[in-house]
Formats: structure tokens, sequence, C-alpha cells
């Protein structure tokens, strides 16, 4: 179990004592995001339960952060996030959950949470398979939850896992202590399931690797309003049609079990073997993880045969760096890129307005294209406060000489929209669906756009 769970756990019977002496405390203990009182406040609700069955289950549900999703997107998507998994747990009372059963957080501000289970209907007591079955249940509305309501790109950020233990109430035992062991019995149930879920897939992911077994996409990039490609996105795919196939989810394993370097430049191998056929005058957008900027391979990639081979000079080259781990030193990282530059690379920003983190980039970097985030482009042609960000950022890029690209452009309303308010670059399923090798604009929106003429 985390030692910061534990330290906070060891306090209860001594904060507990404090709150009934000290009522006005009870506030302070109530988590200000989700509304929910923490463990803390919850020991009577437990008596009342052990009074009448002697004993009580708990249950708790660890939302985990699978890169820093607050110095990226900020804290209000994690809030969000937070905030949406009470509503959830709230919405299952008297179904999935029976009334009588309390949920709470862990601690304040935490990203944990517990809830009170009493014996099921017609049952006088829990078994672990009763326990079973419920965190199956929770944990499939949670995830279901977040799935629905949030970006693909944001959901794969997190992870839930559900653990669980039975108090069997003994008087011998100070009830407080009882909590605690059972609490932390079932966090260590939590961790358990997350640590065999991070070693299944990492295997599978060692194994991906391994067998070479990524194939690239490639999405072209759109000059407006001439619609004329310049140049295309490699998109790195995974094998089959299975959760490895989507590369949010092959690097967030990735992350997890320490394997970054070695995905991409499997991915980076991929993609330049595929552009060996791209045309003379086209450029290549390469995505690049800032934890690989210095990857000795990566240095090395213009005197590589890689780019020999696909007859790509640097200057072909756009080092397009995502987002999937937030940047700590700008200044190192600067520098590193400054070494790119140097050879002919151009820089690509990636979702650039989706949080703080993306815009100090912006400014930290002084990239050659920033790539607007796909959020930014959804239903711009009905939202006014997107279209004014959007406008600001396009200002941006003419004050400060960088190409602004919309991308994940998927509806003419939208590029109608992005058109008036004088986008030059654009990406996405309106233009093509990502293909192999090289596909082309969709006819139907090259004659519109010269019907539009």
């Amino acid at each position: 179990m985390k030692q910061t769970n534990t330290a906070i756990l060891k306090s209860w019977i001594e904060l507990n004592k404090l709150v009934k002496e000290k009522k006005s405390l009870e506030k302070l203990l109530h988590d200000k995001v989700t509304g929910l009182p923490t463990v803390p406040l919850l020991i009577d609700d437990i008596r009342k339960i052990l009074k009448k069955h002697n004993q009580v289950g708990l249950l708790c549900i660890d939302i985990v952060k699978y890169s820093k999703i607050e110095e990226i997107y900020g804290y209000k998507a994690f809030d969000k996030v937070m905030q949406m998994v009470a509503e959830t747990l709230k919405s299952l009372l008297g179904g999935s959950l029976r009334e009588a059963d309390v949920i709470s957080q862990l601690m304040i501000s935490g990203n944990t949470f517990s809830i009170l289970l009493s014996p099921p209907r017609k049952k006088t007591e829990l078994t672990k398979e009763d326990l079973t079955k419920i965190k199956k249940r929770v944990n499939s509305k949670i995830t279901e939850a977040i799935r629905n309501s949030l970006d693909y790109t944001l959901f794969q950020k997190f992870g839930c896992y559900v653990g669980s233990a039975i108090l069997n109430y003994d008087k011998n035992i100070r009830l407080e202590r009882q909590l605690y062991t059972t609490l932390e019995e079932a966090l260590e149930d939590s961790a358990t399931a997350q640590q065999k879920d991070t070693k299944k897939r990492t295997a599978e992911l060692k194994k991906i690797i391994k067998n070479e077994e990524i194939y690239s996409l490639f999405q072209p990039i759109v000059k407006l309003p001439e619609f004329k490609i310049i140049g295309y996105e490699a998109l790195s795919r995974g094998p089959g049609q299975g959760e490895f196939e989507r590369p949010d989810k092959l690097f967030k394993i990735a992350y997890q079990s320490d394997l970054v370097i070695e995905l991409e430049r499997l991915c980076r191998k991929k993609a330049l073997t595929a552009a060996c056929n791209m045309k003379p005058k086209h450029v290549l957008f390469l995505n690049i993880e800032p934890d690989s900027i210095n990857d000795p391979e990566l240095r090395q990639i213009a005197a590589s045969h890689l780019l020999i081979d696909s007859s790509l000079s640097p200057n072909r080259i756009v080092l397009e760096v995502t987002e999937r781990s937030a940047i700590t030193n700008f200044s190192a990282f600067r520098s590193a890129l400054e070494y790119f530059r140097a050879l002919g690379f151009k820089i690509a920003i990636d979702d650039g307005g989706a949080g703080y983190a993306t815009l100090e980039s912006m400014v930290e970097l002084k990239p050659d294209f920033i790539k607007l985030d796909m959020s930014l482009i959804r239903n711009v042609d009905t939202d006014n406060t997107k279209q004014q960000l959007i406008k600001a950022l396009i200002n941006f890029g003419k004050e400060t000489n960088v190409k602004i690209l919309a991308e994940g452009i998927e509806t003419k309303a939208e590029l109608k929209t992005l058109l008036e308010m004088d986008i030059r670059l654009g990406q996405g399923y309106v233009f093509a669906y990502p293909s192999e090798p090289f596909p082309e604009i969709r006819s139907e929106i090259l004659t519109q756009s010269t019907s539009s003429r």
C-alpha cells in the first residue's frame, strides 16, 4: 500500500477523537471537489451497521493517473473526473449498491473512494463472492462513465482499480484500529489488481516490440484554402483490433513499464520505412515523446540508413512533440531541440490549447507549427468561445511566424468555419481517414472547394 495512505490512516484514531470534541471540524473533513465525507467521519455509520449485522464490507476505488494530468491539462481536468466518479457512485445507490451503503473519500483531495457495504439483500452476511460481483459492477460503471464523458485521449490517461475487504467486528479490539486494518487490506487488494493488470499488459507490449508488430498509417496535412496536400502525419498502430491497436494505449502501458524509448524507436523505424515512397515535395510529421528527446538513436537519425533508404532529408521531417507526459525542464528540452533544428528538422507542438502546460510549450519551445487540439475544433461552427480562442491563437501565429494547423476536423461545417477564420493548414477525417500508403483528399471535398472559389 502507498506510504502516504498508511501515514494518514494511522492518524484516524486521534482525528476521530478530535472531531468528536470539536464538531466544527466536520465541515473541514468533507472533500470540496466531490462534497463527500472522508472516512474519519464514518465511524458512527460503521457502528450502526456493525450493531445490526456484526460485519461491514469495504470497497476502495483507486482512480489512477497514468501520466501528469494536472501538469498537462490543469487541475480542473482531474477534478472533473473525481466529480464524475462521485456522481456515478451516488447513482448506483438503490441499484448496484444498496440504499444503506455509504460513499466517502479516503482523504481530502485524494484519488481514492471508499464504500461501506452492508450485507446484500436476502442474506445475513457478506462473502468474498459477493464482494467480487460488486467490485466488477462498480468498476464497469465507473469506467463506462469516464469513457462516455471524456475525450478519448484523456480517457486513456486514467485507470480504475477496486479493492475489497470485510470487517468482522471484534469487541476486544478498538473499532478504529479494525477499520484501519480492513481499509489497509482493501487498498492492498486494489494495488494488487493494478499490479496484475500492469504485468499482463507489460508482457503483451514486450511481445509487440520484440515481434515488431507495429505498422504506420498516414493522414494528409492539407494547405488551405488551396486544398493541396503538403505532407502526412505518420500514425502508429498496434496489432489487430484489440486494446493495443491505438497509440494512446500502447504508450500508456509503455510509460507504466518504462518501455517508452523501445516503443518509440520501433514506431519511428516503421514510420520512416513506410514513408520511403512519399512524394519528394511532401513533409513527414513524426511524433516524438518528450521522454525520448535525448535518445541517442533519435539524435543519430539524420545520418541513419532509415533516412538514406527512404530518401528523406531532415528538412522534410517535422518532429511533432506529443504531450503524453509533461515537459519538466524547458531549458534543457529547448537545448535538445536546437540540435535537431541545426540539422534542418522542423518542430511542431501537438494538442495546442488543450491545457496550460501546452500553452507554456508554445511560448518556451518556439515551434514552427502548432497543432490545435481536436477538442477546440469539435463543433467549432456552433461554439463562439472556441472560435475566439482559435482566433487568438491564429493571431499569435501571425505575430510569431508560427504556422497554425487545425487537426481533428471531422465535418464540413467545422471546415467552413475554420476557413472563414483564415486557418491555413488542416487535418482530419473530413479530408481523409488514416490509411496506407498515402491517401488523397476526398473527391467531394475537392469538388466543394472548387465550386466555392
